[in-house]
């Protein structure tokens, strides 16, 4: 676990309080989309994704599980490969009951490696206009950075629309920054049906 985990979340605590299977559960998401998008990485794909995350259930410790899942080192002696995306930037979008939370990750090596701090990644998508102040920044530097949008019935602020409004706002700023393909290609890469990526 890197220095930029340890800042943004208590391990001990966080794994304490962790309903074992539904930790299970994000680790496993999370080890399927890693090896999904350095995959298409490695293919000369896009070096920054948004994509919604559902084991979590916009549990914010859940969430980092699933992230940590994503970025870690790919075990050679498993049967199968899991993890491996420390070098693509990613936001991921869980949407609970009552709120959605947001985690992104930005490199510290490789082609995507300074291109972007994930603070201001995550201060752009929840600052964005849609949400009228109703998105919070939570903590991050650059390299982590986490986030979260509370249900609000009276606003018509919903978590599965929020996370819809999130991946439109992330690829609108990726976009801005030059960080998002134009597809325009019959070949483009299309993630696996189980994986749930959308950009």
């Amino acid at each position: 676990r890197s220095q930029a985990c340890k800042h943004l979340i208590r391990p001990t605590i966080a794994m304490a309080e962790m309903d074992p299977k539904k930790l299970k559960l994000a680790v496993k998401e999370g080890g399927k989309m890693g090896v999904e998008l350095i995959g298409n990485f490695d293919l000369g794909g896009p070096e920054f994704f948004t994509t919604k995350a559902d084991a979590p259930g916009g549990d914010h410790a859940l969430l980092q599980a699933l992230m940590d899942a994503a970025n870690k080192e790919i075990d050679p002696t498993e049967e199968e490969a899991k993890g491996g995306s420390a070098k693509v930037g990613k936001m991921f979008l869980s949407a609970g009951d009552d709120k959605l939370a947001l985690i992104c990750h930005c490199p510290k090596e490789d082609k995507a490696a300074g291109k972007l701090s994930a603070s201001e990644w995550m201060k752009a998508v929840v600052g964005n206009d849609a949400f009228k102040g109703d998105g919070k920044f939570l903590e991050g530097d650059e390299f982590y950075a986490k986030g979260e949008i509370l249900m609000d019935k009276e606003k018509g602020r919903f978590p599965l629309k929020d996370r819809d409004e999130c991946q439109s706002a992330s690829v609108g700023f990726l976009k801005g920054k030059g960080l998002f393909p134009e597809t325009n290609d019959d070949d483009d890469w299309v993630p696996d049906e189980d994986c749930d990526i959308e950009w």
